[in-house]
């Protein structure tokens, strides 16, 4: 199934129109070459020749859904954005960035998460000391009760 499903027939169509443009042949170059892939180590991810993927690359084939889904899905992104990738300076770039603040947000809150759990066990403890307190307490009034009875 293609990646462009739920686009809509007038959006498969557009995509298709702007397949062959240069500027996502070269995309897919600097996506490829950024995460450090030659193009034969490429090609075995997706399945495909050597031949294949460099006429591919150069755009010398069309671009086809399948093997441009599994070239998106590879570095997830949307196959969608790698067609119009000439509005971006690079989609890994924006991909990094995004996984970078998604780090800093799940430090920020095994931070947070963290305080928190300091702040439950001094407050557990806490508790505990003062259960200690009021049990000392009841039994020194027990015994002060028992002594004002013996008198």
């Amino acid at each position: 199934m293609c990646a462009f499903s739920g686009v809509g027939l007038r959006g498969i169509l557009t995509i298709f129109v702007m397949m062959p443009t240069d500027k996502t042949h070269t995309s897919i170059r600097r996506i490829r070459e950024e995460a450090g892939l030659s193009q034969a180590m490429m090609a075995d991810e997706l399945g495909i020749g050597r031949t294949t993927y460099i006429n591919f690359e150069t755009g010398k084939v069309n671009l086809y859904c399948k093997t441009l889904s599994k070239f998106a899905a590879y570095f997830g992104l949307d196959a969608g954005d790698l067609v119009s990738a000439g509005r971006k300076d690079s989609l890994l770039e924006e991909k990094r960035n995004f996984d970078e603040q998604r780090k800093a947000l799940i430090r920020d809150y095994e931070s947070r998460l963290e305080v928190l759990g300091e702040k439950l066990k001094a407050a557990l403890q806490m508790v505990q000391t003062q259960d200690q307190t009021i049990k000392t307490l009841s039994q020194t009034n027990a015994f002060l009760l028992s002594r004002l009875k013996d008198e």
